[in-house]
């Protein structure tokens, strides 16, 4: 094979490079000899050898087209999702801010904000309230006054009061008049922790005692 030198000007080179590129060839060699010999030259600038600008350019344009195409319906999508896990139903954005600095307050509130429960609350969980477990209370006159205003049975003692819930009161005597014997181990198996607990405080100071006659337990007064 022989070698053509043809010298250009860059101008006329960069117009023939120009040329060849317009008319699908890659090499400028090849445009040349397309030029030299016509229809008689049986070089294809689409042949199975030379890809041209347009097969090489075209399908990257096509897989950019998609790569947005698809970009774009999952911007939609998470779009969507947001929208309906931030949403609640019938609230507006606004209304949606506003429900949710209400919800961060009741988080933070203190304990004391919070709906205080009244001791006749507790006497009601616990049965029976001390006044010896009591230690600060500030005036103990006026909170055992208000438990009995409330219902709650007020026992005086030598050393205390004793606020016992009503209902906890009656099953308690209740349970009373089943324990026939004066043994206080045996009557502990009658009785329940809090039972046998005022059962003690009682016996102690003596507010109830166990009855020969009738055989079970009894208040004093």
């Amino acid at each position: 094979m022989r070698s053509l030198i043809i010298k250009l000007s860059d101008e006329e080179f960069k117009r023939l490079e120009e040329e060849a590129r317009n008319n699908g060839f890659v090499l400028l060699s090849e445009y040349v000899k397309y030029r030299l010999f016509g229809n008689s030259f049986t070089f294809s600038p689409r042949s199975q050898d030379t890809k041209t600008i347009e097969d090489v350019v075209n399908p990257l344009t096509v897989e950019l087209l998609n790569v947005k195409k698809k970009l774009g319906e999952l911007a939609e999508r998470v779009e969507t999702i947001e929208t309906t896990i931030s949403t609640k139903p019938g609230t507006q954005p606004q209304e949606m801010k506003r429900d949710r600095r209400d919800e961060r307050k009741e988080e933070k509130r203190p304990p004391q904000q919070q709906e205080r429960r009244s001791a006749i609350d507790y006497l009601k969980e616990q049965g029976v309230m001390y006044e010896s477990k009591l230690s600060n209370l500030k005036n103990p006159d006026a909170f055992f006054d208000r438990l009995e205003s409330q219902g709650a049975k007020i026992i005086w003692t030598a050393e205390e009061r004793i606020a016992v819930d009503p209902i906890f009161f009656q099953n308690f005597l209740n349970k009373l008049t089943q324990i026939h014997t004066p043994d206080e181990t045996e009557a502990q198996k009658y009785l329940s922790k809090q039972e046998h607990e005022l059962f003690q405080k009682l016996r102690k100071t003596g507010s109830i005692y166990f009855d020969n006659q009738d055989k079970f337990w009894k208040l004093t007064s």
